[in-house]
């Protein structure tokens, strides 16, 4: 369909999705003629009445990304996976440590138009290879957290990646080391799961409320499922202990039918996130929408699907500002349609290659930053 008229003086109406709500409503998306948007009349969805094609809802974050352009092998340009996309915030998920984090700040975040927090890699120089933590002397705690200090407002936790051909003969060591960190900062732990040693059933024991399991769906052997859906022993005990479980695709890591079991179990992830980077942006993850039209797909309701892209990773890393003001004014909102075509040329597959059909797909189609409305290219 055509993109949404954003021009001063349209009125568009919209169906509203606010995580914070009770149920979807319909209301005007309003341009003034100074460009500025807003929410007017607003009211709850009559039973029986059409839907509006356009959906509105707060700005969607993309809880793990990868965003360190030119300096790590696999990351891309934020905007390229964010505003462009429908995302407002991505965290980039480790691809830069201690050693490396002023790059980030100084360089990367200035050129990009798209909001970027971090999770610090407990591996100091990052992504810069990706045996990050294979070796003791990569480590250094006391630098970790003092890095974190210096930059609060753009660390907001600390990532480790906790599996066999990233730790080596390390173990559990980084993941200790990285929990380490996080304690004395005070802030929550992201950790990667995947193929073992070290096992998953280790990794998960160590993690504590409000610590974060990414790709959480995986296939992988030893994936803490059972084939119908339920958590492993480990994995329950984890979510009872408020551990947060997010998607993190990525180029290896989501398996539909993993997933599709899981929910179908009544086990939801916290976050829908991509894990993008270089090799997995053209196919299989493309952007965030892909992936939420995924767990869609796996019987997500779309209320919850966009709550794991809005309020659930702004709560993990403590973003605060309303998406709307006083008068309807819009602080920060994505618009988005839910129809029945796919994106030109889009084929929608899990990281092994296994088809997967939606009946809906979800695409982004312009964003509302500080009032002012853009479409999405």
């Amino acid at each position: 369909m055509p993109g949404p008229a954003l021009d001063p003086g349209t009125q568009t109406p919209v169906a509203v999705i606010d995580p914070q709500g009770s149920g979807t409503t319909v209301a005007t998306l309003q341009v003034s003629a100074a460009g500025q948007a807003e929410l007017v009349d607003e009211r709850p969805q009559q039973p029986g009445e059409t839907t509006p094609e356009l959906f509105i809802s707060p700005g969607w974050v993309d809880l793990h990304a990868h965003v360190y352009d030119g300096t790590t092998q696999i990351s891309v340009h934020p905007d390229r996976v964010g505003l462009d996309h429908g995302v407002h915030t991505v965290a980039d998920a480790g691809s830069a440590g201690q050693a490396t984090l002023r790059g980030l700040i100084d360089y990367v975040i200035p050129s990009a138009r798209t909001q970027i927090k971090a999770w610090l890699n407990i591996g100091s120089h990052g992504l810069v290879h990706l045996r990050e933590v294979a070796d003791s002397t990569f480590i250094d705690v006391p630098a970790t957290v003092a890095a974190v200090a210096s930059a609060p407002d753009v660390v907001r936790g600390i990532k480790v990646r906790s599996s066999g051909l990233i730790v080596g003969n390390m173990g559990l060591q980084p993941l200790q080391l990285g929990k380490l960190a996080a304690r004395e900062c005070g802030i929550p732990l992201m950790v990667h799961i995947g193929e073992a040693p070290p096992l998953i059933d280790d990794v998960l024991d160590l993690l504590d409320e409000g610590d974060v399991v990414t790709h959480c769906f995986h296939g992988k052997t030893g994936f803490p499922w059972a084939p119908d859906g339920q958590p492993s022993a480990a994995m329950r005990r984890a979510i009872d202990r408020g551990v947060k479980l997010d998607v993190g695709h990525g180029a290896a890591s989501f398996d539909i039918t993993v997933a599709g079991s899981a929910v179908a179990a009544g086990v939801t992830p916290s976050s829908i996130s991509t894990d993008i980077h270089v090799r997995n942006i053209n196919g299989p993850v493309f952007d965030l929408a892909t992936v939420m039209t995924k767990m869609l797909t796996c019987g997500m309701s779309l209320a919850a699907v966009v709550r794991a892209v809005t309020e659930a990773p702004r709560e993990t890393l403590r973003l605060v500002e309303p998406w709307r003001g006083d008068g309807g004014r819009l602080h920060h909102a994505t618009l988005f349609t839910l129809g029945d075509e796919a994106p030109e040329g889009r084929r929608y597959v899990d990281a092994g290659g296994k088809p997967i059909t939606p009946t809906q797909h979800l695409v982004a189609q312009a964003t509302v930053t500080a009032g002012t409305p853009r479409p999405c290219p």
